[in-house]
């Protein structure tokens, strides 16, 4: 997918994710679920991160929305039925996110943050 001038974070994704989620709705699953980020290794030469980014995620999260440019792409892959879809047309983003303050210091394998939504919504 083309990404210059625009690109869409919400296709920002690896196909995995929404794969999984055409899967959990396939299924009916809407449960709630919590999703942990976190980060696995040190970059050379660090030891720890600083925390960043908190506002810019949750100004994401609150206009969090596939397009119809969005929908349209995903439906030339040929991999998702059009209820599914229809489904992402209208997803907003309903759950809840815990954070560490801006600023913090965390070490690998901390959580910086946690998504709690309904399965859909969390893995996306």
């Amino acid at each position: 997918m083309e990404c210059i001038p625009e690109c869409r974070p919400e296709l920002v994704i690896d196909l995995y994710q929404l794969t999984m989620a055409a899967s959990y709705f396939e299924q009916k699953m809407s449960a709630p679920a919590t999703f942990s980020l976190f980060i696995r290794a040190y970059p050379p030469n660090r030891n720890f991160f600083i925390a960043a980014g908190l506002e810019e995620l949750l100004v994401f999260l609150e206009n969090f929305r596939y397009q119809k440019d969005d929908l349209e792409y995903l439906d030339t892959l040929g991999l998702f039925k059009p209820d599914f879809l229809d489904f992402l047309g209208s997803l907003k983003f309903t759950g809840q996110v815990r954070a560490m303050p801006e600023g913090t210091i965390f070490f690998k394998d901390e959580p910086i943050l946690e998504v709690t939504a309904p399965i859909i919504e969390a893995q996306l």
